[in-house]
Formats: structure tokens, sequence, C-alpha cells
């Protein structure tokens, strides 16, 4: 494989004056990055990669964990449309953050985020047995998976061609 880095997750949403707030409270800082993007001003360079001539679109940026960027992207031409969220849906992805007080992230959100489950709840089986984990959904339905690993941090297998990021 020649990838080296995963360098940004990027994700459509329909009002980056609802989003910017929402994921700036939910990550607990500002974007680094803001701006927007008119065809006519920059040779339509967006619209060549993204495949829509004449494309217009604003963005927003965090840094995340690990060292990748959360693109948050508004179309304003082609106009967004709606597709279901329901993350059983074929395409659905959803983006998944370890964090060391799951119960703590959960009670900042609570009154922020729809979750999918009453509480974070312990997964009973496989790679993630004992981990704590739960679904939250942003104010597009994007899901969002927060993950508190079990006492000996995430588990790498010997044969696991992951870097271990604890060391």
């Amino acid at each position: 494989m020649s990838f080296l880095s995963i360098d940004h997750i990027g994700v459509a949403v329909t009002d980056l004056e609802v989003s910017v707030p929402w994921w700036t409270r939910f990550l607990e800082k500002e974007p680094f990055m803001q701006g927007t993007w008119i065809a006519a001003d920059v040779e339509d360079y967006v619209g060549k990669i993204v495949g829509y001539p004449n494309c217009d679109m604003s963005g927003a940026f965090w840094a995340l964990p690990g060292g990748s960027v959360l693109e948050m992207l508004q179309y304003h031409n082609p106009p967004p449309g709606r597709v279901d969220m329901a993350t059983y849906n074929a395409g659905n992805t959803h983006l998944c953050l370890e964090t060391k007080d799951i119960y703590r992230d959960y009670e900042r959100m609570r009154d922020h985020a729809v979750f999918v489950s009453a509480e974070p709840v312990r997964c009973a089986w496989g790679r993630y047995e004992g981990a704590l984990t739960c679904y939250l959904r942003d104010p597009d339905d994007i899901s969002i998976e927060l993950i508190q690993f079990a006492e000996g941090g995430r588990p790498f297998e010997v044969e696991s061609p992951y870097v271990n990021p604890y060391g």
C-alpha cells in the first residue's frame, strides 16, 4: 500500500452557521480555518476536483487527534440535497473518536446532540470487548461514535499493521 496517512475526513453539511458552533462545542475547540471558494475566483479548481463545474462552497476545518483534519463543507452551487442518514444505509459513514471519559462527554453533549442509546454501552464481544461506546448525531444527522477503551487501551494484536498510538 502506498498510502501514508489519513489527511482529512470531509463531511457535507446543510448550514455552516449551525454546524460550526455545534462542532466547536463537540470538539471543544474552534476551527483553525474557514473560507469560501467561489469558482470564478479560483479557476474552478474545486469543481474540477469534485466533478461539479462552477462549484461554490464554504468550509470550516478542525485539527483531529492523530494529525488528521475534519473538513466541514457547505455547497452553495450545486445546491445541496438530503440523503437518508440512517446508519444501516449503504454509503453511510461515521467518525469514531476515542475519549478518556465517555460519561463526561455524554453528559456534556446530552442537550446538544441526539444519542442513539440511553447511555454508553459496554462492548461484549470481539476486538473491542470491554470498551464503552455510544453513537450520537450532529444537526445534519451525521453519525459520530465515541469510544473509551478498557483499561489496557486500544486492543492491538501482534500481527496488526497499525501503529500503536500509546507507544
